[in-house]
Order: C-alpha cells, then structure tokens, then sequence
C-alpha cells in the first residue's frame, strides 16, 4: 500500500485491536523478529521497522520526528484508550513534553481534534496521516468508533474481519476452504448429540484421552507436541463465583479426571492467567467456562467444545465455538484424527443446537458447511397433548450441571472400559472417530470438487450461490467433452539444472535478453504536468495514469524539496523516479539506474527545473518509453522463438463446465451456455446472424481475462467462439470502425500466428462492421458469416 503513495509519505501505520488479550499478541508478534510476520515486514521495509505500545508513544521512547522519517512506524493500540473519555482515554488527548518536537516540526495541524492539545499523542499521529488497519472491525462500527477512525486522519484504512458488514468494501476474502488448505483451521467441525449429560461428560473423557493417545503416537515418530484440551461450557443460573465452579470442578474429580488437570476460566475466576497451555510442562486438559473464552483466546490444543447444558436448557455454544478452531502448528498432521474439531452436547433440540454451531461459524468468520452430523438429526417428535394440569411443582432455578453425579459417572466409565476389553466391543472413542474420519472424508471431497469449472473453485462457499452461474447446455456436453485448445508453451531444454519441460508460455518469459543499454531516450517531457502528480497503473496493458497529488502532499513536498541543495534536488529527484520505476521486474536495477542517469545528465537547465517540480510526472514518462520498449522486445523475441521452435502451440485450454458472468444474456439461440455474457451492439448483432446458420453448432461469448487467451507478447481474449458441426473452433475478435487502430493491428498479427501454429481445425478472424479500410488481415461482418458458412 506505501508502494501506492508519494515517496516522500511518512510510513506511519495504527493497529487498532479490540482487547487487551489481542494487543498482548500482536504487540509480542510483531516485536519478535523471529516471527514470521516481522520477519516478512523487515524484508519489505529493509529491517527499518519500529513497533510502538501506547505506553511507549506517550514517552517519547524513539519516537520522534526524525524517526518517523526514517522508519516504518507501527503503533499497535486498543479502542478503548482513544474513542474512551476515562482516565487511560484521557492521556491521548493531554499535553505531552515528550512529542513537543512533532508540533514544531508539523506545525499547526490542518484537521485539529476537538479538545487535543497541539502535543497530545493522539494529536501527532492525526499529523502523520496513517495508514489504519483495524483489527476485527466489526468491533469498531459505532458512532463512537467511527469518530476516532476519522480523528485519525487515515489515509488508508484496511478493516480485518470474519463477519464483514454490509458498507464493507471488500478487497479479498479467505474463505473456510484456503484456510484449511493452509492448514490453518480443525475443519471440519464434528457434532455429536447424545442422550444425558453424563454420556456428554463420559465421552468427552473418552474422546479426549484417545486423541491424546493418537498425539503422542505421533509424537513419538517425530510429530509436533499436542496435548488435546477439552472446553467444558457450564451455565449456572446464579452469580458466575468461585464457589459455583467448585462444586463443578469437585464433581470432575470424582468422575476421575484428576484436579491438576482442570482450570476454571470465567468472568471472575481466571486460572489460566500467565499460563503458557502450549507448553509440555503444562498439565491442563480440561477447562470449564462459560463465555469468557473471546475473542483473542485461540489455544490450538483446545478441539473439544462439551455443553454441559441440560436436556431443557438453552445450548450457547454460538459464543466461543471459534475456540477450537484453530489447528496446531498451521501443519496438517499424519492422523486425521488431529485435523478436525469436536462438538459434545445433549439437547432435545437438537436442531437450535445445529443452528447455533453454524451461527457460531459465521462469526468466526465460516459457513454452514464447515461442520458435519456425526449421526443424523432425528425429526423432532411431537409433543403430547396434556390431558389434565401437572399435579407437580414447577422445576427451581438450577445450574445446568447441577445434576451430575461424578462417582456415578465414573462407576459408568469403569464398566464401560471393562466391556470393551471384550473381543466383541471396540472402544466408544474409536467408534466415535471413525464416524468423524467418514463426515471429514465427505467434507474434504466437497470442498476439492469443482467439477472443471476453475473460476468456483478460488470462489469462497459463502458467496458461490449469489455469483450468476450458468452451465453447459446438455446437448452440447459431449462436443467439449475432450476438447482442449491449443495454446502457446515454451520449450524449456534438458540439462544439468532442467529435465527439459514444456510450460505456458507468459509474456514476462519473453523479457530473456532484454536491457536498456543503447536504447533509445528520447522522451518528450514538454507535456509534463507542472504540477505534482501521483502515478498508479490502470488495469489493462500497465499504461501509467497521473493523479493529482492532495495538496497537503504537494506542500510537504515542495517544503522538503525546497530545503535541499540544487545538486541534492537533483540526487533525489533521481532517486525518486528510479523507485517508481523500481516496480518494473523485468528491468535490471543497474540498468534501470544507468538509463535515468543518462536521461537526467543530458537534461538543460529548464528540463531540471521542471523535473523538479514534478519527478513523478517525469517517471511516468520515462516508464511508458520502457514499456514500449519491453512491448517491442516481447514482439521481437515470441516470433523468434516461434520460428525456431522455442515455443510450440499444443492443445491445453479446458472450456469450464460453467461460467459466471457479471452480467448475462440468454435471448440468443444456440449458446454453448445457459447464458452468456452480456455483449455490445455490434457482438450481439455478429450473434444473431450466427444463429441463422445451419453449419453452427454453438457460439460461446469469451469472458475477457477469465476465459481462453491467445497468450502470445499479450494475452487476448478473443470476443466470440464458434464451434461448427464439422468440429472446425473459429475465435472472432469484433472492432467497431471507430476502433481500427495499431492495437487492432497487434491482434490481427497474434490471431494469425495462433492459426497457424495451431493446426487446421483452428481459425482466427478480426471482424468489423463493413468492407470500408479494413486493417490488413482483418474482414467484414459479411465476408466472415460467408467463411463461417463455408467451414
């Protein structure tokens, strides 16, 4: 995102997160440079990296306006101590001595905060123009929260979320199924519904003990350590206190789980405070709460979640399913056993309970596909109708685990363990795994399925049955069935290094070779803004775009520029453009920095004037001469290598088993889809002629940069495919008169190399309007429906 904003930006970015659980482990993360996370971010910003606490902000501690200059500044914060008035919000807002110097380099702030004095922390971050990424955001949706985004005075802000709202502009989405491709999730969730609280509490014991079993078996052939953790979920009807989750505890020891090996963590009862449950040391295996376990407590030993809730009561598993989900080490392990997650509960309705597993998905951020029944839900009886009043009293108030009885329960366990020592019983944990390893063997085959249709299969599940989806016509199956068009590979030869390969071919493959030593610089800078201007690449071909830079940038810019010598002016203008240019990978740096030098040595005294004005302006002039010298060399090369075998056209493009366009169409006979993309006048006109001609057995509308492409020096997606009923493919690219042009001449000569090399079933035409100055290779709506006729 810097690589998007002016050079001269100071690199200032507010992590905003929701608890102080989570700001403890994203302040630690980033902090750690063995992590993963610094580790990727001082490669990124060459190790010039700085993570601030609030604490460390408010004392000055290396924070300072030459720092900030030199650095990329993270500030990880909570909410609460800046969109708060309390006393730890208040020290935001405050005069500070140890940021004076911000306010005398910054000077008057242009967006002032309502009661913040000039040094005030919050204050001089507002200055620094931030970057903010806000950390589960659907946290920070209030008017309060919306407030402090804006006293900020961001200049960017990234939202991280697993429940997006509906204002949210979203700009990528992970779903369930790359995360666990990652291996970062225990999908799927295996729900298991049982008769009493007693079996809820024996299996638990059971299944939990044998995933342990399986964990150190795998351990010992030189796994990971996991010691499997099991979440007990107990509802009291009264106060949340010590005593209440005694009583609880004390029945756990009885049913012979020994008392070292359970915490209580609720509301006002925190065992596993500076606990580190990852450790080996550490003997826990049993946690009893309620809903404490929020957000920012994601053990990955944790993969049982038991509710211990009475057959009557109301199941909350929604809260802190998402405990449980996240899978050890981010590594998928040997026994499947240890990459799913699992569900206890007795209710006598069991159905709600499903309802809240997938509501407790959803806001962790998966779907209603990510668990699976180990039984099926039975349909819920009808209840009888009552004859008479009850002749007894209604049922007190009482704890949901108030009626466990942990001798008898462990009394029931011994029998259970004596029986399955017979050569006839196999163990109830085994049983119930092997119901698990069939649901997520179903689960990993739903998942993987995208029955060739490529465009579904990096789509998230969420959003699959709201994206338009039309598939192949039946009738017409069994002529694309084993179709693959050709498309164009490079020939890679054996040796040493290489088995000898062939591999689609990119235009970036064509770079081999190129340098910008002796090549032309003669560049017209003459239209050149004269004033400052920012520059990103369009979508399309990277043609570079100028934006008017915000005028706060312009005028740091110029303050900065102006307190520089003019031979230092020079220097950085020089260093500017070759860091906007930097982005071209297919350049070599030293070639890229000898190529402005020369440019800029050989620039009068007005040129350098202007170039100083505008550095950017003139990086974009001088990566367009780039460009079209790279275009040029990309031409050169494809041909070259086409010739002498290089590169070969072999048969490769799959046409999906369905497609989904942004916008369709269904009005037009003989579609190979169900629908087809939306067209202009002039395809929909070419369309409807089509139709009409008995030797065409199907048209497909090509979906430009999700369809086939002829990839040659550019990829092009051709408009209009055509299969006859002699089997010939014919690709149309349509151009309006008013589009005739060198890019039309460019496809013409791409089609045509593309025809030729792809054998005689293949044709390429580009198709206008009339006959009137036609471009050389191209034809007429006219001559095309007379060649289409005849094929």
């Amino acid at each position: 995102m810097f690589d998007a904003l002016p050079f001269t930006k100071t690199k200032a970015v507010v992590w905003l997160v929701p608890s102080d659980a989570i700001l403890t482990q994203t302040a630690k993360a980033l902090k750690d440079p063995r992590h993963p996370y610094r580790q990727k971010i001082d490669v990124d910003f060459g190790g010039r990296v700085e993570v601030y606490t609030k604490q460390e902000l408010l004392n000055g501690q290396n924070f300072n306006p030459t720092a900030v200059t030199e650095q990329l500044s993270i500030m990880v914060l909570s909410y609460d101590s800046f969109r708060g008035r309390g006393k730890e919000g208040l020290k935001a807002y405050q005069e500070n001595s140890n940021l004076a110097a911000f306010a005398k380099v910054l000077g008057a702030p242009e967006n002032p905060i309502e009661n913040a004095d000039e040094t005030a922390l919050f204050q001089v971050i507002n200055q620094l123009n931030p970057l903010v990424v806000v950390d589960e955001s659907h946290h920070a949706r209030s008017e309060l929260s919306i407030e402090m985004l804006a006293n900020f005075n961001p200049c960017f802000v990234l939202d991280l979320t697993a429940t997006p709202k509906k204002r949210s502009n979203i700009i990528s989405y992970v779903d369930a199924v790359q995360l666990k491709a990652e291996h970062m999730v225990k999908l799927p969730v295996i729900v298991y519904n049982r008769d009493s609280q007693a079996e809820v509490l024996m299996d638990t014991i059971d299944l939990r003990d044998r995933l342990e079993e399986i964990a150190n078996a795998e351990y010992q052939n030189g796994g990971k350590y996991i010691r499997p953790i099991a979440l007990f979920q107990a509802q009291p009807k009264g106060k949340e206190d010590a005593t209440t989750f005694e009583k609880m505890r004390k029945e756990l020891v009885e049913a012979g789980i020994p008392a070292g090996h359970i915490a209580i963590r609720t509301a006002d009862v925190n065992e596993l405070k500076n606990v580190d449950l990852l450790s080996p040391d550490c003997s826990i295996r049993y946690i009893v709460t309620v809903n404490a376990l929020k957000e920012g407590w994601d053990r990955p030993f944790a993969y049982i979640l038991a509710s211990l809730a009475n057959k009557t009561s109301q199941v909350d598993v929604e809260q802190i399913l998402g405990r449980i989900l996240r899978l050890p080490y981010t590594a998928e392990h040997k026994a499947k056993a240890l990459n799913m997650s699992y569900v206890l509960t007795s209710s006598n309705d069991f159905n709600d309970t499903v309802q809240q597993i997938i509501r407790g998905l959803n806001s962790a951020g998966f779907s209603d596909r990510d668990y699976r029944l180990a039984e099926p839900i039975e349909p819920a009886k009808p209840a009888p109708v009552p004859e008479q009043l009850p002749m007894f009293e209604p049922e007190t108030a009482q704890d949901d685990f108030a009626g466990l009885d942990g001798k008898s329960i462990w009394a029931k366990l011994q029998r259970r363990r004596e029986s399955e020592k017979t050569p006839d019983s196999a163990p109830k944990a085994d049983s119930m795994l092997a119901e698990a390893r069939q649901a997520g063997d179903a689960y990993n085959q739903a998942v993987q399925g995208a029955d060739n249709d490529p465009f579904a299969a990096v789509l998230p599940w969420e959003v699959r049955d709201k994206v338009n989806t039309f598939p192949i016509i039946p009738q017409y199956r069994g002529s694309v069935d084993g179709l693959l068009i050709p498309q164009f590979f490079q020939v890679i030869p054996q040796s040493l290094f290489t088995n000898g390969d062939k591999v689609l071919l990119s235009k970036e493959q064509l770079a081999d070779g190129f340098t910008l030593k002796g090549k032309a610089y003669d560049i017209d800078f003459d239209a050149a803004d004269d004033e400052i201007v920012k520059v990103d690449v369009a979508s399309g071909r990277s043609v570079p775009r100028a934006y008017q830079m915000e005028a706060a940038d312009q005028r740091y810019f110029k303050e900065y520029f102006s307190n520089l010598p003019s031979e230092s002016r020079v220097r950085q203008c020089k260093d500017m453009m070759i860091h906007q240019l930097d982005k071209l990978n297919m350049v070599d740096g030293g070639d890229l920095r000898a190529y402005v030098n020369l440019i800029v040595d050989g620039m009068d005294r007005e040129q350098l004037a202007a170039m100083e004005k505008a550095p950017l302006g003139f990086a974009a002039k001088i990566r367009a001469k780039i460009e079209s010298l790279l275009d040029q060399h990309y031409k050169e090369t494809f041909f070259t290598w086409l010739d002498r075998g290089k590169i070969v056209c072999e048969p490769s493009y799959r046409l999906p088993s369905a497609i989904h366009p942004t916008s369709s169409t269904a009005i037009y006979g003989k579609s190979l889809y169900e629908a087809e993309e939306g067209m202009n006048e002039l395809e929909q006109e070419l369309v409807k002629r089509l139709t009409a001609i008995p030797n065409v057995l199907w048209w497909h509308r090509n979906i430009a940069r999700h369809g086939f492409a002829i990839n040659g020096y550019f990829n092009h997606y051709p408009d209009i495919m055509i299969m006859t009923q002699s089997g010939k493919i014919i690709l149309a690219e349509t151009k309006g008169d008013h589009l005739k042009n060198d890019d039309s001449q460019e496809k013409i000569e791409l089609g045509a190399a593309w025809r030729n090399a792809a054998g005689n079933r293949y044709r390429y035409y580009m198709v206008f309007q009339d006959e009137e100055n036609l471009p050389h290779g191209a034809v007429s709506m006219g001559q095309f429906l007379e060649t289409v006729e005849a094929l």
